[in-house]
């Protein structure tokens, strides 16, 4: 997991545009990318699908919602560019399904509310279907209404329960509607996780298969401040990373410690009921501090807990557990305009990434956050992955170790519609895109996404 996140003593190498370097060689043959995007009512959406490699990629596009999957649509990505697809996000349930063939390629989602939900929602893609699903990202208090979106792209039915969980001591919800929940091949569906939870600030769920494999995420859309979109996590883990622009300064951690095999399905001595001690130390341009207040704080299993932030510039919550069951996490930021920002942060460094779009329009101001957690400095290069067509540009950037740097405003406004390839020579890093746009001079909605790492080659080695 993405580790130590801090502001200050950055240099920039090449504040000016440079010339784009070569795109990185296309490694992979096939790969699929599951978006559980969801939406609603009048949204509409885009799946950007970014090709940093050298080689054109064909991709095949399935949109799926709970009634029915559209026709495949065949498309193809040039090198060193992206191609944004407008795909449907009008019903709670809408998902997308990409395939590639003849290279990688990173595919991230943007949905942006309509009729009387305005907001923006932007994140990675998963790169596989799986297993277990946790998330800490839903809310259901004053206002909000959370979804669990899954998604099934397969040819095969999918069955999974459903485990919500708060606090206050309180059990979790396994609702007869929740158990055996059969998704049929290539569908859909959203569960109005207010059925089961109202008025919680901070819920946890789970989703475990017990047929098949899927993917999800969860939407929330809050009356007046937008919507927070949000991927799930493939497992819990005992540390996270997330990261957040200055915004409004206003932040909330929320912590969940899922039970996948809770105490009323097997004695605590047997699924190992012992909570969680945790601390989280808020990094920024000023000395590393308890981030609110959490030093030593102990959690009891199958419970969700929202915890008040206060940041001040780009920064990051660094949520280490020191003693019990890993947890799941999720960071969520109000931007200037109201609009509800959310991540569930990155999995670990890597020497590559790229950050598709979290831009919803004109005007915007784009962002980008690079993180350095190593001990020694990384030397950044940011390359733009614009449309087919377009000219790339590439931005230099030094970052010491410890700290983590916004990518200049000037190159990003040139940039502000395009994917971004992030290499790093030396210390491994963490991307991620943070940007407002429209309205008030770009500053109505706020889009959060995690950067997707590339996969590095697999090393030869001579066979004995």
């Amino acid at each position: 997991v993405a580790a130590v996140v801090a502001v200050g003593a950055v240099s920039l190498d090449g504040l000016g545009i440079r010339e784009p370097s070569s795109a990185l060689p296309s490694t992979v043959t096939s790969g699929t990318w599951l978006c559980p995007h969801g939406g609603g009512e009048g949204y509409e959406g885009t799946v950007s699908v970014a090709n940093p490699g050298d080689q054109p990629v064909t991709i095949r596009v399935t949109e799926l919602d709970a009634e029915a999957s559209a026709p495949p649509s065949e498309l193809e990505v040039a090198p060193g560019s992206q191609l944004g697809v407008t795909i449907s996000a009008t019903q709670r349930s809408s998902a997308t399904f990409v395939e590639s063939f003849g290279g990688w390629v990173a595919a991230g989602w943007l949905i942006r509310g309509g009729e009387g939900g305005g907001g923006v929602g932007a994140e990675p893609c998963a790169p596989v279907a799986g297993r277990d699903w946790v998330s800490a990202a839903p809310a259901t208090g004053e206002g909000e209404q959370a979804f669990l979106v899954v998604m099934n792209p397969f040819d095969v039915d999918a069955v999974f329960d459903v485990a919500i969980f708060s606090g206050g001591g309180r059990a979790p919800v396994r609702h007869a509607d929740l158990s055996d929940v059969t998704l049929k091949p290539r569908r859909s569906t959203a569960i109005r996780l207010n059925l089961y939870a109202q008025g919680e600030d901070a819920l946890g769920v789970s989703v475990e298969v017990s047929t098949g494999r899927v993917a999800a995420s969860t939407l929330v859309v809050a009356d007046g401040r937008g919507i927070g979109s949000v991927l799930a996590s493939a497992g819990t883990t005992p540390r996270q990373v997330l990261l957040t622009p200055s915004a409004t300064g206003r932040s909330s951690l929320a912590v969940a410690i899922p039970s996948l095999s809770d105490a009323a399905a097997s004695p605590p001595e047997a699924v190992g009921q012992i909570g969680s001690t945790f601390s989280a130390t808020l990094r920024s341009e000023d000395a590393p501090q308890p981030a609110g207040g959490l030093v030593e704080r102990s959690q009891e299993p199958a419970s969700a807990a929202l915890h008040p932030i206060v940041t001040t510039g780009p920064s990051g919550i660094d949520l280490v557990v020191s003693e019990g069951e890993p947890v799941v996490a999720a960071l969520r930021t109000v931007g200037l305009g109201g609009d509800i920002g959310a991540t569930a942060g990155s999995v670990a460094p890597a020497k590559s990434w790229v950050v598709t779009p979290t831009v919803a329009g004109q005007p915007s101001r784009a962002g980008l956050l690079l993180l350095n957690p190593g001990t020694s400095t990384a030397t950044v290069t940011v390359t733009s992955i614009p449309d087919e067509g377009e000219q790339a540009s590439e931005i230099g950037m030094s970052i010491p170790a410890g700290t983590v740097a916004a990518a200049p405003r000037g190159f990003m406004d040139g940039v502000a519609g395009s994917s971004l390839l992030v290499v790093s020579e030396g210390s491994p890093v963490v991307a991620l895109g943070a940007s407002t746009s429209l309205g008030n001079e770009g500053l109505s909605l706020f889009g959060l996404a995690a950067g997707m790492p590339i996969p590095e080659t697999e090393t030869e080695t001579e066979t004995p």
